[in-house]
């Protein structure tokens, strides 16, 4: 389910994200000028370079060689339609304007975590329905186009899948970017997810998502300063080197850093 598309900049942050602005009418499509950069001249590209570059030769090489002895699926029965799940479920969360409480609850463990832009992390169905009705507030008439699905793993261990995408949609409401536009935007994204049947329904469910979403196109044609745009002042997604987000080696199982922070809030919950 392609939800990271930016959401998981999402709920939490969405609140701070609505600004008080004045409408001046001066403005295109009564936008405030404030937002507006435009007017701003691009700089001047760069003409690519006649050779190697000398600094690039001199920096330290890697070797991603390492993971591929991870990536080795385990052997089992593979019974289960694992990308028409994927293609399913993201219609009847985004596309089909149907029951999407209903979509959420069936499609997504109460575990379910979401690695977006930035590093950020969301975890459990609480902060996924808040992340998703934020963004449909957004963009109402959003929709995800699915352009491909690929999926490998078995019916005992799950699936880990991936889908690209494009997003598009247009601004009539608050989003976790700044104000609403009115502007009409596309932009593309890639999601993985780890697909897994639950032991305690039988339903086969999301656990995991990792997306990545071109969120700078995004705020780019909704016309906003992007020095306003509500974000941490770095990336904190971990270097995974060596050790991919789904390690299938014994068995699929998350990396250590979202399966920690997996336990963490089931900790917490159990403890509230």
């Amino acid at each position: 389910l392609a939800f990271a598309a930016g959401l998981s900049l999402g709920a939490a942050s969405a609140a701070a994200a609505i600004f008080s602005f004045r409408l001046d009418a001066s403005g295109p499509a009564g936008m405030p000028p404030a937002l507006l950069n435009a007017s701003r001249a691009p700089y001047a590209p760069a003409l690519p370079p006649t050779a190697v570059p000398v600094a690039y030769m001199e920096s330290p090489p890697l070797d991603n060689s390492c993971l591929i002895r991870s990536l080795v699926l385990p052997d089992g029965p593979q019974t289960f339609d694992a990308c028409g799940f994927v293609v399913r479920s993201t219609d009847a969360v985004w596309n089909l304007r149907g029951d999407v409480d209903a979509a959420i609850d069936k499609y997504f463990h109460e575990g379910y975590v979401d690695a977006g832009s930035w590093g950020r992390r969301i975890i459990g169905k609480k902060a996924l329905r808040d992340a998703v009705l934020s963004e449909m507030r957004a963009f109402p008439d959003i929709q995800i186009h699915i352009t491909d699905c690929v999926c490998k793993g078995n019916d005992n261990d799950g699936y880990k899948c991936a889908m690209p995408d494009v997003l598009t949609g247009t601004n009539l409401g608050p989003s976790a970017y700044g104000p609403a536009t009115g502007r009409f935007a596309r932009w593309t994204g890639m999601v993985e997810s780890l697909v897994k049947r639950n032991p305690a329904t039988g339903q086969w469910q999301y656990y995991a998502e990792w997306g990545v979403h071109d969120e700078w196109a995004l705020i780019q044609q909704l016309g906003l300063d992007f020095s306003r745009v509500p974000h941490p002042q770095r990336n904190t997604e971990p270097v995974h080197n060596c050790a991919p987000l789904l390690n299938a080696t014994p068995q699929l199982v998350m990396n250590s850093f979202d399966a920690d922070a997996q336990r963490a809030f089931r900790a917490a919950k159990a403890n509230a």
